[in-house]
């Protein structure tokens, strides 16, 4: 007798879950049986993000990665067949970090799903020039896949007003970088941060207040 389907995600659009989806594009994983999904961060919060909005029951454990003894990488793993598929149609495959090229969300929820991808493979930053000393601000997303991140500017450009941001390869890597500079960061982050209460590392949600309030 063959296994019931597992079925434990609500796959119809939502702003939650375009954050969680964005999350899995970036810090995510797909099982090659596409069963499973992988999610590994050092940030703990994220993932009970994640199963909060997923509705999920799956523990959090804990991980080495990469050759390293200590297990400082919190892992949330869960099965679930039809969610696998629904993530597959939409552009997210096993072995996506070089391989994603676009992710399909509606366009509604695309600040959801940048915020997603933001927490899990991106940061916000405020910092002085190194020259003039003047306050700078910017948002900068990596990835291996360089097509990924040059069709989530143009998305971001066409549906969250900023006006350039740029793609670079970063010195003695296989990483891609999108970053956008002050004033697309003044104009994107109130898009990303539009509401209380919204799923998001709380760390970043600080630094996007204090640059709005600049």
């Amino acid at each position: 007798m063959a296994k019931p389907r597992q079925e434990k995600v609500d796959i119809n659009w939502s702003s939650n879950l375009a954050y969680a989806v964005g999350v899995i594009a970036s810090d995510g994983n797909v099982s090659p049986n596409l069963r499973h999904i992988n999610i590994t961060s050092k940030d703990c919060e994220m993932l009970q993000n994640i199963k909060t909005i997923l509705s999920l029951g799956n523990k959090i454990g804990v991980k080495a990665r990469g050759g390293e003894k200590d297990k400082k990488y919190f892992v949330l793993q869960f099965g679930d067949v039809r969610f696998v598929e629904f993530l597959d149609s939409i552009g997210i495959t096993p072995n996506k970090s070089t391989t994603i090229t676009s992710v399909q969300v509606p366009d509604e929820f695309f600040p959801d799903f940048l915020r997603g991808v933001i927490d899990g493979d991106g940061c916000i930053n405020i910092y002085s020039h190194p020259e003039s000393k003047r306050l700078q601000v910017r948002v900068r997303i990596g990835s291996a896949s360089k097509l990924f991140l040059e069709l989530l500017l143009t998305e971001t450009r066409r549906l969250c007003g900023v006006k350039k941001g740029s793609v670079l390869n970063k010195k003695s890597s296989r990483v891609y970088i999108l970053t956008f500079s002050k004033t697309d960061t003044l104009q994107l982050l109130p898009k990303l941060y539009y509401a209380t209460g919204l799923p998001c590392l709380e760390r970043k949600r600080i630094i996007a207040s204090k640059i709005m309030g600049l």
